[in-house]
């Protein structure tokens, strides 16, 4: 019958979840620990990459930052950080948007939208990367620390947020009542109130465990932490405002003077 046919039996996704959810019952309420330690140390390295860059400047030439920048990777993760933040220490505001369905479609869309972002953004550097050897050049051995960091940690976790967030819509389950709690409990050294924890799905739980060790990867990667810093200049709004005749300036003409991928760009 339709619908019968799986690639995994429902008795072993069964199975799986009962071997696993006792290991991630125990390792979420110690969650809020690891993050900070885990946390701090890499955001203030990558203060210290900041202060540096600001001072010598970039350690990559503009065309190679322009090219790793063709999709705005700092506006995905920024907006992560903002939504998630926004999420954690406003509940009650997000539980009030979570009850009616728009303002839940609204806040579920536009996270999803800076998840996305980020992935290509991601997956755009891996590209670049990978076909591209003067990139590799520039980029150095620290560049392959990068790209594990991308391939094995950040896309990974995105992959396992955006399943969590379009199967369990915990825009309404979580907000306010888990993540919030569970770092109050955390912080104040209550270990006796987390039945609410052992009740979320296994994908929620994986969740709040990868999210936060995730956050702090970006800020072990040195190239990510540099591409988190927009750059608007080297999109070159101005050239396609101001680029040639109005005719001549066709959709196309125009996304490729702001490095779109096209080959038109080259005969600009």
């Amino acid at each position: 019958m339709a619908g019968e046919f799986r690639y995994i039996p429902q008795e072993t996704l069964d199975d799986i979840t009962r071997l696993v959810n006792p290991v991630l019952d125990f390792i979420v309420p110690f969650v809020p620990y690891l993050a900070v330690l885990v946390f701090l140390p890499l955001f203030l390295r990558a203060l210290l990459q900041w202060k540096i860059e600001a001072s010598r400047g970039s350690f990559l030439d503009d065309d190679t930052d322009r090219k790793l920048r063709s999709v705005p990777l700092s506006v995905g993760i920024w907006g992560l950080i903002t939504m998630h933040l926004v999420i954690v220490l406003l509940p009650g505001l997000m539980q009030r948007m979570a009850a009616t369905e728009g303002p839940r479609a609204l806040v579920e869309v536009v996270t999803m939208g800076f998840a996305f972002f980020t992935m290509f953004g991601l997956l755009n550097v891996v590209l670049r990367f990978v076909l591209e050897a003067d990139v590799r050049r520039r980029l150095g051995l620290l560049g392959y620390l990068d790209v594990v960091i991308i391939a094995t940690v950040l896309l990974p976790a995105l992959g396992v947020g955006l399943y969590a967030w379009a199967t369990v819509r915990w825009a309404s389950v979580w907000t306010g009542t888990v993540m919030w709690q569970t770092w109050i409990n955390a912080f104040t050294f209550n270990f006796s109130n987390n039945e609410m924890l052992s009740q979320m799905p296994v994908f929620m739980k994986l969740h709040m465990i990868i999210a936060p060790l995730a956050a702090a990867h970006i800020f072990l990667s040195r190239l990510v932490t540099h591409l988190m810093i927009p750059r608007p200049s080297l999109l070159r709004l101005g050239v396609v405002r101001d680029g040639g005749d109005e005719e001549e300036l066709s959709v196309g003409k125009a996304a490729a003077l702001m490095y779109g991928v096209s080959a038109e760009k080259k005969s600009r």
